[in-house]
């Protein structure tokens, strides 16, 4: 405890010893250490007042909260911020506020905390011997809550026994709040991006089934059209043959007869009988070329070359275009789809020559080796527009029925369809494979043509 009046007691020792000298060496001796002694202690005093000032002030403007309690956990002490923080001021040295100055205590998890159970009992208590950053929910008078992180440290005596705690703790709710908010984004981001993941499962695993529906839909529709072909190559063999076979040979017999009549006609009846015979003539060459236009009786009497070298004759004949063949001589019967399929390969390609090229001629190429066939018509004319060929090459849907209908030809018998085109013409590749191929034996759809030919 300070001294009050001890500098004056101090200066009246020095004034009775300078009025009445010196009583002595040992009182004056004694006089002068109690003086200094009080003195000191007085300054002494004076810093731990001005000390325990300072403190108080740093202790109410700390910006966390700090309380102490005793042994018993009463609460000896706490700051504004410990009290900002529990919503109220408890009654220092209350003996009914023990612990904490909290309205009520919960724990992470959202269970009920007993003050006594909360982190300053069980230091306290010795239970703990310290804790650091322990979270603990506070529920204040106004039923709100905050999150708290407790650091609490044990006070001893010099024998080691606990006299009391001090509690730092300080307001992290916001920061929970944050990471909670961080959680949820993040699982949801999870969650979104399981879902996208889900999605495009779903989405890969729904095209993969579009796409084989449309592969199967597609095979069937090719399977379709080339059979769709196939009957329309028989249909064309049923009517030329039925044109060369009955119609043609009605013609004949009618020429017969009228050449009979003319040998015995009167002369007014000879000019008639002439041009019945002139327009008969020409009825049966119409009708002869039309049959072999349909299906040519070659094709299946000799086979490809012969039937290619007659149509291409023909064509030059009415086209006016100069054909050149390179067409290998005595060459083996190919299978009966690929005969069919090279020749009108070969018709369509003469007539888009004739129709759109603006050539003035046309070579044809073919080579047989024992896995494939390849034929090859070019022409050297104003070239196909890109857009025509790219679109052949996809699917056909921007292009005519003769360049789809010769690129499903090839399709359905395994081969490969290409256009090469540029300002200087146009060439049409195909590629068609042959397996092995055994001697040849005479085909089901030879045999009428051969024996009225003559017709």
């Amino acid at each position: 405890m300070p001294f009050p009046g001890s500098r004056w007691a101090y200066y009246r020792s020095d004034a009775v010893a300078s009025l009445f000298g010196h009583c002595g060496s040992t009182m004056n001796s004694h006089s002068t250490f109690e003086n200094e002694s009080a003195f000191a202690l007085e300054r002494v005093e004076d810093a731990l007042r001005e000390n325990e000032e300072r403190y108080r002030i740093l202790f109410n403007l700390a910006p966390v909260g700090v309380y102490s309690c005793e042994a018993s956990g009463v609460i000896r002490d706490y700051n504004n911020r410990a009290a900002e923080l529990w919503g109220r001021r408890p009654e220092r040295g209350d003996t009914d506020e023990r612990f904490c100055g909290s309205f009520k205590l919960y724990r992470p998890d959202g269970s009920f905390m007993p003050h006594e159970q909360c982190p300053m009992g069980e230091v306290l208590t010795g239970k703990m011997h310290g804790i650091h950053d322990a979270e603990v929910h506070i529920e204040r008078p106004d039923a709100s809550r905050i999150v708290v992180i407790v650091n609490i440290s044990p006070l001893k005596d010099d024998r080691g026994e606990i006299i009391g705690a001090i509690n730092c703790f300080y307001d992290v709710t916001e920061r929970k709040r944050a990471e909670e908010a961080l959680r949820e984004t993040v699982t949801e981001r999870r969650r979104a991006e399981e879902a996208l993941r889900e999605s495009e499962t779903q989405l890969r695993l729904a095209n993969e089934k579009l796409e084989s529906l449309v592969q199967r839909r597609t095979a069937t529709l090719r399977h379709l059209s080339a059979k769709l072909m196939r009957l329309q190559d028989e249909e064309h063999r049923r009517i030329a043959r039925n044109l060369h076979d009955s119609l043609g040979q009605y013609l004949a017999s009618i020429k017969m007869n009228l050449d009979t009549l003319s040998s015995s006609a009167s002369p007014n009846q000879a000019e008639p009988l002439s041009e019945a015979l002139e327009s008969v003539e020409r009825s049966i060459t119409e009708t002869r070329t039309l049959s072999f236009l349909l299906h040519p009786p070659l094709l299946d009497e000799v086979g490809f070359a012969s039937a290619a070298r007659w149509y291409t004759d023909e064509f030059a004949k009415r086209s006016g275009i100069e054909v050149k063949v390179d067409l290998p001589d005595g060459i083996d019967r190919l299978p009966e789809l690929t005969e069919m399929a090279l020749f009108r390969i070969l018709q369509e390609s003469l007539t888009n020559v004739h129709r759109h090229s603006g050539s003035s001629s046309v070579e044809i190429g073919l080579t047989v080796t024992e896995n494939q066939v390849l034929l090859s018509v070019r022409d050297f004319g104003r070239g196909m527009p890109a857009g025509l060929r790219q679109g052949s090459d996809q699917n056909g849907n921007h292009v005519g029925v003769g360049l789809s209908g010769m690129r499903e030809r090839v399709t359905d018998l395994g081969g490969s369809f290409d256009i090469q085109s540029n300002a200087s013409g146009t060439a049409i590749i195909v590629a068609l494979p042959l397996a092995a191929r055994a001697s040849r034996e005479p085909r089901a759809s030879e045999g009428n043509f051969r024996k009225n030919s003559a017709a």
